[in-house]
């Protein structure tokens, strides 16, 4: 039944209806007793107003339903940009912070190789193989060079080049001997015990390994070696060189004198 239906029935009820409002109250208790089952317009009275409360319980529901909705939407749109800001800056903090640590980590690296060429330099016509030398070591073809700057005799600084993994200095080429004399312009005034003695037999030089001079590989200073006063024993490789062979540069002098030394061993070899 439509609502204006029951609007119409309330305002102009029937006999019936009167009827049923009339009789006595014990009449009715009696008549429900006996049956209890409603009159059939009655029956479907009542049947007329469940299906009105059925839909205002349905549209009721779609309303809190609606209601909720929108609680929702406003609170992720009220909600998510606060939470996208701080996403949005925690990954720009992240994105810092990997920036510096890119940026530590790459200049670590660009140490570490100007470091590796200094002392691990590449072998010449090879892009794989380096030749390491020790820290404060110069290379060259393949060995390593120590310079020192403190002074000692001979006999102590072939022990101490010793003590170092090396030896006293032994030079074996032209172009071996031209590195260690313009290597060694660089300390004016200083001259260098080299791995050269004839201590045992007065007149036969030996090297520290117990190797003879070679005749072809000698750069003595004109008119040396001279053995002065019979106690000239060991050799050095001074400062100054012959004006005429500027690469004859050795001198015999005596062992217990104090002077730097220069110290020798083989370059490391690391692959790449």
């Amino acid at each position: 039944m439509e609502m204006d239906g029951i609007y119409t029935v309330l305002q102009n009820p029937s006999e019936d209806v009167y009827s049923t409002v009339n009789q006595p109250q014990g009449r009715r208790a009696g008549a429900q007793q006996r049956d209890p089952t409603l009159p059939v317009s009655a029956a479907g009275k009542a049947s007329s107003y469940r299906q009105p409360a059925l839909v205002l319980l349905i549209l009721c529901c779609l309303l809190l339903a609606a209601i909720i909705s929108l609680a929702v939407y406003h609170f992720k749109t009220n909600e998510d940009p606060e939470k996208y800001n701080t996403l949005l800056n925690q990954l720009q903090d992240l994105s810092s912070k990997n920036h510096s640590e890119l940026k530590k980590s790459n200049t670590e690296l660009f140490v570490k190789s100007s470091i590796l060429d200094k002392y691990c330099p590449l072998k010449e016509g090879s892009s794989k193989e380096r030749g390491c030398c020790p820290v404060k070591w110069m290379q060259f073809n393949g060995k390593c060079y120590y310079f020192s700057t403190d002074t000692m005799d001979w006999n102590s600084s072939r022990d101490n080049c010793t003590s170092k993994g090396g030896h006293l200095v032994i030079i074996e080429s032209k172009a071996e001997q031209k590195f260690l004399t313009y290597a060694t312009k660089a300390h004016p005034g200083n001259r260098y015990w080299i791995g050269l003695t004839d201590a045992v037999t007065e007149g036969t030089w030996l090297w520290v390994d117990g190797t003879p001079l070679n005749d072809k590989t000698q750069y003595w200073v004109s008119g040396e070696p001279n053995d002065n006063n019979g106690k000239e024993d060991c050799a050095i490789l001074p400062f100054y060189a012959d004006p005429l062979h500027p690469l004859n540069s050795w001198n015999d002098i005596e062992c217990q004198n104090n002077y730097s030394r220069i110290c020798e061993t083989i370059a490391v070899i690391i692959y790449q």
